[in-house]
């Protein structure tokens, strides 16, 4: 097991590479209707039939689609069909098992998932997948069988109209009731958590040289997304390579909260906007920028996910509190940016389901869930993680959780009643936001 000291580039938390390799592609997921085909039988109705009423219930109505689209404002309760129902409570932990696992590389500590095995005596293997493409292809055949799997929100639609995963029954998760915050008992993309769990939260914001522009600087700033237009950086600014993000960044830097919008004048602008910030600093779009650029000073701005920075000190050339010292994190003061969550949750065809609601409930359990963080350097939504003392806690790596110097990349749990989610996109908007995308790379 590689310590993430010696990870090389490029191979960390690659569960983010799936937002930047396909940013720039127009089809980024299999369409519904393929997989709604696969997982039906000959001469039945692809599920969910034509209504999205169907499938859920509340969300936003999208004509054409088969389920609604969830908003932070419009929740949505997903429906547990007849013939995919939860297992039944008190079933015996299978024995002798092995735990399949489908993850994003680099995104579990292996450390915990050995802990897990060892209390249930079982084996594991992990399967990694580069994006939620392949990740959806592989399940919908049915050839590959896995107990538990780490989606996207803004998949789930699919994977519940498709019968892809289990509703869960809570019995085997006292965990979440018992350690979560309490956004996460009712979520919005998922009421009643019928089929998820979370995993990990972040925000997105920028990250910055420390010894180039300093917190003073940038805190005192009016509006510090102004940070990638500025032509005194020309050279060293980064953002992610990735459509949702980047045209996100320019939707708030304009004042724009809807970071979903469907309205063609701001996609387009966003895009120009884009285009300008080619032209004013030559700005660079990247796969490592935030957690590896940075800290080797190949940027002074990059745009970035909490996570990335707060695990940025893992890369820095020289394993010294003054190297550590050079990265930095802004997020806006009254926290209204970019956030979201990561979630676990079990398919349907999961060989050991109680096993894997038994994972489930270890990876919420407070000591695991913290030890995991240390690792991958992504926040747990736990109660008992005292945001106002992540930086000063130490963590099993032997440093804080966060460094004191990046208070910011700390994720409150109010972050997800203030912050703006970006969620998933009927297609003919998706279709705008990757115009105005294209138009960008192509420069």
């Amino acid at each position: 097991m590689a310590h993430p000291r010696e990870r090389r580039p490029g191979t960390r938390l690659d569960r983010r590479e799936f937002l930047k390799r396909t940013a720039g592609t127009a089809v980024a997921l299999p369409t519904l209707a393929a997989i709604l085909e696969a997982c039906s039988k000959p001469g039945q109705t692809p599920v969910g039939g034509s209504s999205a009423n169907a499938v859920g219930t509340g969300g936003l109505v999208v004509a054409g689609s088969p389920y609604p689209l969830a908003r932070q404002d419009k929740p949505v309760t997903w429906t547990i069909f007849d013939d995919n129902q939860p297992i039944a409570s008190n079933l015996p932990t299978e024995t002798n098992a092995t735990l399949q696992i489908y993850n994003w590389d680099q995104y579990v500590w292996k450390k915990v998932v050995q802990q897990f095995c060892d209390k249930y005596k079982c084996d594991y293997k992990i399967t990694t997948f580069n994006n939620m493409d392949e990740a959806l292809a592989k399940m919908r055949t049915g050839q590959l069988q896995f107990d538990v799997f780490f989606p996207t929100i803004d998949i789930l639609g699919k994977m519940v109209t498709a019968k892809l995963l289990q509703p869960l029954n809570h019995d085997y998760v006292p965990n979440l009731p018992a350690n979560v915050w309490s956004v996460y008992q009712d979520p919005f993309y998922d009421k009643q958590w019928r089929y998820t769990v979370p995993y990990t939260v972040y925000t997105t914001g920028i990250g910055y040289r420390r010894d180039e522009i300093s917190d003073e600087q940038i805190r005192s700033m009016t509006n510090p997304y102004d940070l990638f237009w500025d032509t005194k950086y020309k050279g060293r600014v980064g953002l992610y390579d990735d459509y949702r993000e980047a045209i996100s960044m320019t939707l708030l830097r304009k004042g724009i909260l809807d970071l979903n919008t469907t309205d063609p004048a701001q996609i387009q602008q966003a895009g120009q906007d884009l285009i300008d910030c080619l032209n004013a600093v030559n700005v660079r779009t990247s796969i490592n920028g935030a957690y590896n650029g940075l800290p080797k000073d190949q940027y002074t701005i990059h745009q970035a996910w909490s996570g990335d920075i707060a695990a940025a000190w893992f890369y820095v050339p020289k394993f010294t509190m003054a190297e550590y010292q050079n990265n930095g994190y802004w997020f806006p003061q009254d926290r209204v940016g970019a956030v979201n969550n990561d979630l676990i949750a079990i398919p349907k065809s999961a060989q050991s389901p109680v096993l894997a609601h038994q994972f489930l409930n270890f990876m919420l359990d407070y000591k695991h869930a913290m030890d995991n963080f240390s690792w991958v350097g992504y926040q747990v939504p736990q109660q008992k993680a005292n945001p106002d003392t992540l930086t000063k806690d130490i963590s099993a790596q032997g440093e804080p959780y966060v460094f004191p110097w990046l208070s910011d990349a700390v994720v409150r749990e109010t972050d997800f009643t203030t912050g703006k989610l970006e969620l998933e996109l009927a297609p003919d908007v998706d279709s705008l936001w990757h115009d105005a995308w294209s138009q960008f790379q192509s420069g």
